[in-house]
This record gives structure tokens, sequence and C-alpha cells, in this order.
């Protein structure tokens, strides 16, 4: 999932010319610096600034002179620690950090008109002519008059360029523009000349405002910006061609609304960035969008003129908004399908341990066996096993498990454990837990809980390998099971994620103290709420009788006069230690929204007021913490915890405003969130009053070497 986290301002965009400062129409371009947190801003004008971006402030500046003008964005050249830039179209200026003046550092004037000059870390810089020819800085900067050829064809104008990396090669791509045609041309080290693909107009008849491209599987993926609102895709081949072949283009998303001008940047892999219009107020939008799933991920609105100019550097967006370059932070998670379509888990398994690849023809002996990983040892005496002779030895343990007793049943499974290899592992577990499964729902007495849970955290189960298993556990409410299932399933259905909401919230106290559950994840927050409880039981709290009507109505004290309210929903956690480590795997599960509350209509009002009451107390205890979440392995957080307390509210707000004993609870609720609505109204006004003076220029008008202002915010 992608989440557009923190917004600062960098500076401020105002150039001199003429003698005097005018707001900018934009910016040359934002490049990548020396150290991760530096960028290089280039304006539209005379100057080029380096700033420290986590301290907002410049670490040098320069500009060349008056009736000059940069042409294309600075850069970085890594390998030496010098900026590069280029004035007047042909004008190469190449100078350090205690350069003070571009008129004693070096110079170099060019041939032919400059169009851009790329940079990576692990590369010499390249640059790029309008002419379409490409040379490395250190070959220009040995013979700068040196002829440069000409590699578009007359009228062909360039309109945008990226360098990428590929086996650690960069890879040069750049587009042209020759009305109504557009071309791509990719150029790389080991082939001498450039190769040209045709990119075919759009049905429409919209026009192209954007690009962006990244590295994909050897081939150049890039994303189109088109005027229609339409966000395309086409993939450009890394190969060396004789001929010029037109490219395939397919749609990737529809934006909200047409515009006229737009900016595209790919973030990730799986995620885009778009800068566009929308209306009806016609504000300036920031979208992220899941380019696997098509869905919006997150966004922003500008309440004033962007230049619709958008870069992307160490996880940071780059916005010019009227006066300002803004800093907006993001992150990017692995996408996936619970992420895309509704609330995943806060910590996603990394991808080479949520995937496991079956070898599906290991089992007929028509591939070949891999090595064993280096994680799964064999005895040192164990001869290997042909895929064939392991297959039949999985197939041996599934036929022994349905005539053995209950205590042979988990050396049976070991069995399977060592014999069975990476080839068909997972089909072999599948296998033999389904075997159980159909043997424990003919027998019901017969019931192995300690080779189930072996089988469960081996890591390789899903809920569609064995949708049995988890009815099972509910039937014979094994909640140590069911828990593990929790945490170990990735595609468990909303319909069953209630159901086990359900036997948590209603499982007796005796069955829950006998089941083995690891309880250090909740202790830390749950026992000390539990002691504060006993201390107030030992020494009653007495009130004076008397509290104000504007206490009353607004206080968010967890002290409620209302004696109708239990003591535990104001002071300790209303369900155990066990029953809060169940119910916080719940909370913490992959689920939809639209699936999910349907199912907790289903809930009984007792069960709705319980766990109302124990989001309540986690929301407080959320709260407390100043990463606004809760220790242990969950790591649950205030997101999750209002979420769900809004889908119960969503679900069985009727049942509770005409249940009697859930009015206390409401109530508590209520004032509550007007407490906190309050609190967020004046830590708006005073953002606003603080923009405001932002805004301020300072008087001149003071005397001597300082003057102190007192500013009224009230």
């Amino acid at each position: 999932m992608a989440a557009l986290c923190e917004e600062f301002t960098l500076c401020g965009l105002l150039s001199e010319v003429d003698g005097r400062r005018h707001q900018q129409d934009g910016l040359q371009g934002v490049e990548e610096a020396g150290e991760p947190d530096t960028v290089l801003v280039t304006d539209s004008g005379r100057t080029v600034t380096l700033y420290k971006v986590s301290d907002q402030r410049p670490l040098g500046s320069w500009a060349v002179r008056q009736g000059q003008r940069i042409t294309c964005p600075a850069v970085y050249n890594h390998s030496t620690g010098e900026y590069v830039v280029v004035h007047d179209e042909k004008v190469l200026r190449v100078w350090k950090d205690e350069d003070v003046s571009f008129d004693k550092v070096f110079k170099a004037t060019l041939s032919a008109d400059v169009c851009r000059v790329c940079s990576l870390p692990d590369s010499e810089p390249l640059v790029l002519f309008r002419g379409g020819a490409l040379r490395y800085l250190d070959a220009l900067l040995a013979d700068p008059q040196q002829e440069i050829e000409t590699v578009v064809t007359e009228d062909e104008t360039i309109i945008w360029s990226q360098v990428l990396v590929d086996g650690g090669q960069p890879v040069f791509i750049f587009i042209t523009e020759k009305r109504p045609d557009w071309f791509v041309y990719t150029w790389r080290p080991a082939f001498s000349a450039s190769q040209r693909w045709r990119l075919p107009p759009a049905a429409d008849g919209s026009a192209l405002l954007d690009f962006s491209a990244m590295v994909k599987n050897k081939m150049v993926f890039l994303a189109i910006l088109y005027s229609s609102g339409h966000v395309c895709h086409t993939e450009v081949s890394l190969s060396p061609c004789d001929q010029e072949l037109e490219l395939l283009v397919s749609p990737l998303l529809q934006l909200p609304e047409a515009a006229d001008t737009g900016a595209l940047v790919i973030l990730h892999e799986s995620y885009i960035a778009t800068l566009t219009p929308c209306a009806p107020q016609q504000k300036d939008r920031l979208c992220i969008w899941n380019m696997s799933f098509q869905t919006l991920q997150d966004s922003k609105e500008f309440s004033q003129k962007t230049w619709r100019q958008l870069w992307s550097h160490n996880g940071k967006l780059y916005v010019p908004h009227t006066n300002s370059l803004l800093v907006l932070r993001y992150t990017c998670e692995p996408s996936c399908l619970a992420s895309a379509l509704g609330k995943g888990r806060a910590t996603q398994k990394s991808a080479p341990e949520a995937v496991s690849v079956v070898n599906w023809e290991a089992l007929t002996g028509k591939a070949e066996q891999p090595k064993p990983p280096a994680t799964r040892k064999t005895p040192r005496k164990q001869k290997p096993q042909s895929s064939g002779e392991e297959a039949s030895s999985y197939l041996a343990v599934l036929s022994d498990i349905q005539t053995a007793s209950e205590s042979q049943i988990p050396s049976l499974v070991q069995r399977v454990f060592v014999t069975a290899e990476l080839a068909h592992f997972q089909i072999a577990i599948s296998s033999v837990t389904q075997g159980l499964v159909t043997r424990c729902q003919s027998q019901p007495r017969f019931y192995p809980q300690s080779s189930i849970i072996t089988l469960i955290e081996s890591g390789v189960l899903s809920y569609s390998a064995c949708p049995d298993l988890m009815t099972l556990c509910l039937e014979k409410q094994d909640v140590q099971a069911l828990r593990l299932c929790l945490k170990h399933y990735a595609d468990i259905p909303e319909a069953v994620l209630c159901s086990c909401l359900k036997a948590f919230l209603s499982v007796s106290e005796e069955i829950l103290s006998k089941a083995i559950i690891d309880t250090k994840s909740a202790a830390s927050y749950i026992q000390e709420s539990r002691a504060a409880e006993e201390a107030m039981e030992a020494e009653p709290v007495v009130q004076n009788g008397f509290s104000s009507p504007m206490a009353e109505e607004d206080s968010c004290d967890v002290q409620m006069l209302d004696k109708s309210i239990p003591r535990d929903e104001a002071q300790g956690s209303p369900v155990s230690l066990q029953r809060a480590v169940l119910l916080n795997s719940v909370l913490t599960s992959p689920f939809s929204e639209n699936f999910l509350l349907p199912h907790l209509k289903d809930l009984t009002s007792e069960q709705v007021v319980l766990l109302l009451r124990y989001l309540y107390y986690l929301y407080k205890k959320c709260g407390e913490s100043v990463k606004l979440d809760l220790p242990g392995e969950e790591r649950l957080s205030i997101t999750q915890v209002v979420d769900w307390m809004n889908l119960i509210l969503d679900a069985n707000f009727t049942v509770l405003v005409l249940l009697p004993k859930a009015k206390p609870l409401l109530r508590t609720l209520q004032k509550f969130v007007r407490s906190q609505v309050k609190f967020f109204s004046e830590l708006n006004k005073i953002e606003g009053t603080l923009s405001e003076l932002q805004k301020l220029q300072r008087s001149s008008r003071g005397s001597g070497r300082y003057s102190i202002e007192v500013l009224e915010l009230y």
C-alpha cells in the first residue's frame, strides 16, 4: 500500500530579473545531489541552489551573469563530486562546493545545442544534444568543439528524456514530436546507434502530456499521460532492431478528469503518481495509484495553483506550488490484493516469505529435483530421494493417518517434514492437513491438536488450500489454532473472519485458561490496566458531588460519574489478557470493508458492546503512545482501531441506540469524539494563524540592532 506522509516547504520560488524579484514560472528541475538528503534546484532563470532537505536550508547558491540564462537543469557528477550545468544552449560549466562564482569555474563552449544533462550514481554523466546525439561528459570535456551528428529528422523536437539503469549499465530513452507523430528512441553503450520506435497517436486524438519510465523484466516500461485523462503504458525492447516498429500501447488506468497539462512519475513498480486538475473547483490534485489493481491509494488537493511539475527522489515528492517548493514524503509497500481492496496487515511479509512456488510436475517425475534449501536440512545418513520416491513417501503417510491412532499422528506428520523437499512440499503439507481434517469430521472424538498446530506453523498452508480446517477449529473451539491461522493465512474470507471474532468474544474463560496463547504481545498494556483497577478497588475514588455543566459536556476524562458504566470500562481492559490477544489477531487481519460489514450485523448485542468497550480502551492506549500504535507482534495501530470502531457502529447502530445498557458507552464515545473535534479545530486555528504569520514581511521600521515585536494570537 502507498500513502502520502508529512508535508513541508523547502524554499520560496522568487527569482531576480533586471533587479526586480518576481514569481517564477515553475522550475527547470529538481535533481539528486551528492548526499541522499540533498537536492539541486534549478530555477527558470539564472540560479542553481543546493538544499539540505531535512533542514530546509540552502547549502550553496550559484548564478550566471545578467543577460545569461540557464537552459537545462544542473546535475551532480557522482564520480568527481562536481556539479554540471549548461547555460545559453552551448556553454557548459563545471564547479565544486567551494566555488563561489561562475566567473572562475571551468567553462567549455560546445559545437551544438544541448538539450539535457543526465547523471546516475554509478555512471558518468551523459549529455543529450537537441539533434539526438549522446556523449559522455568526459569525452566532451576532452574535445568541446568535436563534431556532433544529428540523429533525429528535420522538424523533430525532443520533448522528454530520462536515463535508467539495466544490469549496471545506463539506458537512455527520449521521446520526440514531429506533428502529428511521436517517436521513442533508446540508447545503450553496447550499441553504436540509437533504436527508434513509432508511438501511435491516441484513438480519441488527445495530446501527450507527460511520460515516466523504468526498467522492468529487461524491457523499458513507459507510462504515458494523455490529455483525455487516460494513463497508458507500453514496453520498449532493449534489443537492437534493424527496422522502425510501432509500439503497442495498452490502457493502464483512467483519471477522473481530462486535463490540458499534467505531470506523471513512477514511484515503484506497482505505484504511480499523477498531478492534474480536478473539477469543479479546478484545484490541482496529487494522486498515488496502484497500477496492478487500478485503485487510488492516497490523494491531496492543493488550495492554490501548482505548475503541474513533479519530481521524485529518495521517498519524497517535489511540487512547485504558487511561490514555494513543497516536499511530500511518501511510502510504498509491496502491492497485494488485501492492501488494494481493504485493510492489510500493518507488517506485511516480504515477497519470498509470502509466496510459495509449487512445482506441479515434480509429482510425476517430469521435472528435475532442485537442491533442498539451506534452512531445511536432511539427516546425514539419509539418501537423497527422487521426486517419485518423495511423492510415494508422502502418499504413504497420507494413507497411514486414516487408520493410525491419535498418539501415532505426530510421528507421521514429522515424516512429511523430513522427506518432502521444496519440489512438492506445499502439496504434501496441504494433502496431509486435508486428510486429518476429513478424518476429524468423520470421527468426532479424533482431534490431534498438536499435529494440526505443527502443520499450520509450517507457513505454507492457506485458507484456499484447506478451507475445512478453520471450520473444524471453530467447531472444536480451538482458539490456539484459530489464532495461528489468522497469523499465517492471508486469504481468509470476511465471513470466516467474523466467525472467529464471534468465537473469541463468546468463548468461556475456562477454555481460554487451558489454551496455550502467547500473551507477550499484549501483556505490556493489559497488565498495567489491571494493576490500576486493583489499586482503585483498594482505595475507592470519592467524588465531591459537583461537576460543572461545561465539564460534563466536553470532558474526555475516563472517570465517569454514571454508576451504570462498569469500572473496568473507565480504568482497565474489559477483557482478559488471553481474550485481548485473540481479538488483536482479528483486528490486524486483512479485510475488505464492503465484504465484512454485512457479517458484523450477526453479532449479538452483548458481543457488540464488549467489542466496542475493548476498542475504546485500545484507542486510549494508542493515544498514550508517541507512535500511535501498540507494542507487540501484531503492531496494532490507532488507524486499525478506528476503522473497526466505525465498522461496528455502522453495522449495529440501530441495535446500540435501542439497547439501554449501551447508552452510557455511546454517550462516552460521543463526548470523547466531541472533545477530539474541538481539540483539532483549535489546532487548525493555530495552523492558520502561523501560516499567515509566515507570509508577513519583517518590518523595516525597527531602530537599532534589533527590535521586539509582540504578537497576540487571541
